[in-house]
C-alpha cells in the first residue's frame, strides 16, 4: 500500500512538473519573442529614418543640378568615412549602373518604395561583399532610378542571435522547470497525503489527530492550520455530546426513578387519597425539572447550531436592560440589589441568543448572591470591544474550577443546593463563540465577575 501511494504521489508530481514547466516554456517564448519583434521594429524605424534623410538630400540636389548634381553627390558620399554605412545607385531607365557602389540594379526592385533584399555592395578594404540591405527606390523624371540604402546586417545578426537566446532558453527553462515544479509538485502532494492520512486517523477515532504546521506561513500552513482548527472543533463538539449524554441520562435517571418510585408506592396505597395526591405533586414537579432540563438541553442545541448568515443587528443594551427589569422581583424577594449601568451599544447577532446570555448570567448572579448582597450589570464600549461584565458577591468559582463550570451539566459543589441543569454557563459559552466573543469567569472578591468581549467589528456605539 506505501509503495502503491508513493508511485501514484511520484507520477502525480510528474504530471504537475510537465505543467508548471509548460507553462513556463509558454511565457519564456512569448516573452522572448515581443522583445525580438520590438528590437527589431525600433531597429527598422531607425534605419528608414535615416534612408528618408539621405533620399531627401539626393533629391534636394536633383533638384538643384540635375543628374549630374545627384551623381556627383554620390561620388562625394562614397569617398568620404560615414558613422552610418550607406550604399548608392543611381542608374539609367534601363537598369545600368551609373554611378554607387552596387554591382547592378536588383532585379526584384520593380517599383519605388521600401525594399529588403541582399546584394553584392562594395566596401572600403575588402571589395564586394554579399550585404543585407534596407534600401528606397525613387524613380527619377526622365525614369532614371535612385537607390539609397543602408545595410541592415544588425538585423539579420539580432535574428540569430533571437533564435539562439530562444534554443537555450527554452532548454534551461524545461530543465528549471522540471526540477522545481517536480519539487513543488510532490511537496504540494506530501501535504495532501499527510492530510490524508491524518483524515483517514481521525476517521477511526484518533480525535486528537493534527496536521503538523512548519512554520512559514504559507498557503499550506494556512490551509493545515484551518483543518486543524475542524478538527479541534469537531473533538469538542464530540466531547461536548459525549458528556452531554451522560449528563442527560444521569439527570434524567434520577427523577424518572422517583417517579416510578412513587407510583409503584400509589398502587400498593391506592385506598389513602392523601399519599396519592402527595405522589402525585412531587412526581409533578420532577416532571416539570424534566421539561426544563429538556428546554435547556435544545436552547444549548439551538445556541450550537447558530450560524453567521441569520445575524441581525441587535440593540444589545435594551436586551440586557429587559433581563434586569424581568429578573428585578427576583431580585428583591431574596433581598439583592440589582445596579445596572448600560451605555448604548448595538452589535450583529442572533437576538434570542443574546437575550438568553443576559438572561442566564443575571439569573446565576442572583441565584448565588446572598440575601444582602449586590449583582451589578455592566455593558460598555472600549476602543478594542464592547464589553459586557455580570458579578455578584456569591461563593464564585475556584479558579482551577472554572473551566469545568463552562462544560454541559457542570454542577460544583457549592451549587448543588440550587435548583438548576448545569446548562446556563454552556449556553452563554456557546453564544459566545457563536458571536466570535471572549468569555471569562473571574474574582469579584467575593463572588464571580463573569466577563463577554465582543470584538469591535461587531460592536457599535450608538449616539
Amino acid at each position: 500500500m506505501p509503495i502503491e501511494r508513493s508511485a501514484i504521489a511520484g507520477s502525480a508530481a510528474l504530471r504537475g512538473a510537465l505543467w508548471i514547466t509548460l507553462i513556463a516554456l509558454l511565457t519564456t517564448s512569448v516573452a522572448l519573442t515581443v522583445q525580438y519583434v520590438q528590437t527589431t521594429r525600433l531597429l527598422q524605424e531607425r534605419t528608414r529614418a535615416l534612408v528618408d534623410d539621405e533620399a531627401a538630400s539626393l533629391l534636394a540636389r536633383y533638384q538643384a543640378a540635375g543628374i549630374g548634381g545627384v551623381a556627383g553627390a554620390i561620388r562625394r558620399a562614397e569617398s568620404l568615412p560615414r558613422i552610418n554605412e550607406f550604399f548608392y545607385l543611381l542608374a539609367s531607365p534601363g537598369g545600368e549602373p551609373l554611378v554607387g557602389n552596387l554591382a547592378g540594379w536588383p532585379e526584384e526592385i520593380d517599383r519605388s518604395g521600401y525594399h529588403s533584399f541582399s546584394t553584392q555592395v562594395a566596401s572600403t578594404g575588402t571589395g564586394w561583399r554579399e550585404r543585407s540591405v534596407e534600401a528606397r527606390a525613387v524613380i527619377l523624371p526622365g525614369g532614371f532610378r535612385l537607390l539609397v540604402g543602408n545595410l541592415s546586417d544588425e538585423q539579420k545578426a539580432l535574428q540569430e542571435r533571437y533564435l539562439s537566446a530562444l534554443v537555450w532558453s527554452l532548454l534551461a527553462t524545461g530543465a528549471l522547470g522540471l526540477a522545481l515544479g517536480f519539487w513543488y509538485s510532490r511537496r504540494g502532494l506530501a501535504f495532501v497525503d499527510q492530510a490524508s492520512s491524518a483524515g483517514e486517523r481521525f476517521l477511526r477515532g484518533n480525535l486528537a489527530e493534527r496536521l503538523p504546521v512548519s512554520g512559514r506561513g504559507d498557503e499550506y500552513d494556512r490551509l493545515g492550520e484551518t483543518i486543524n482548527r475542524t478538527f479541534a472543533e469537531t473533538e469538542r463538539l464530540v466531547g461536548s455530546l459525549r458528556a452531554a449524554t451522560e449528563g442527560l441520562a444521569h439527570d434524567l435517571k434520577t427523577p424518572l426513578t422517583r417517579i416510578r418510585a412513587r407510583l409503584d408506592l400509589a398502587e400498593l396505597q391506592a385506598s389513602d387519597e392523601q399519599r396519592l395526591r402527595t405522589a402525585m405533586a412531587e412526581s409533578r414537579e420532577d416532571i416539570e425539572s424534566i421539561l426544563r432540563l429538556i428546554a435547556d438541553v435544545l436552547g444549548l442545541a439551538r445556541a450550537e447550531a447558530t450560524a453567521a448568515a441569520s445575524f441581525v443587528p441587535v440593540q444589545f443594551d435594551a436586551l440586557v436592560a429587559e433581563a434586569a427589569e424581568l429578573f428585578e422581583p427576583v431580585a428583591e424577594e431574596r433581598g439583592v440589589r440589582l445596579e445596572t449601568d448600560l451605555a448604548p451599544v448595538r452589535l450583529s447577532g442572533a437576538r434570542a441568543l443574546l437575550a438568553q446570555t443576559a438572561t442566564n448570567l443575571i439569573d446565576n448572579a442572583i441565584k448565588y448572591t446572598p440575601p444582602g448582597g449586590v449583582v451589578r450589570v455592566e455593558l460598555h464600549r472600549t476602543a478594542e470591544a464592547a464589553r459586557f461584565v455580570v458579578t455578584d458577591e456569591g461563593p464564585g468559582i475556584p479558579e482551577a474550577q472554572r473551566e469545568i463550570a463552562l462544560q454541559r451539566f457542570a454542577r460544583l459543589d457549592a451549587s448543588r443546593s440550587e435548583p438548576g441543569s448545569g446548562l446556563g454557563l454552556s449556553i452563554v459559552a456557546a453564544a459566545a463563540r457563536v458571536h466570535r466573543a471572549t468569555l471569562r469567569l473571574g474574582d469579584n472578591q467575593p463572588g464571580l465577575r463573569v466577563e463577554v468581549i465582543f470584538p469591535i467589528g461587531r460592536a457599535e456605539t450608538l449616539s
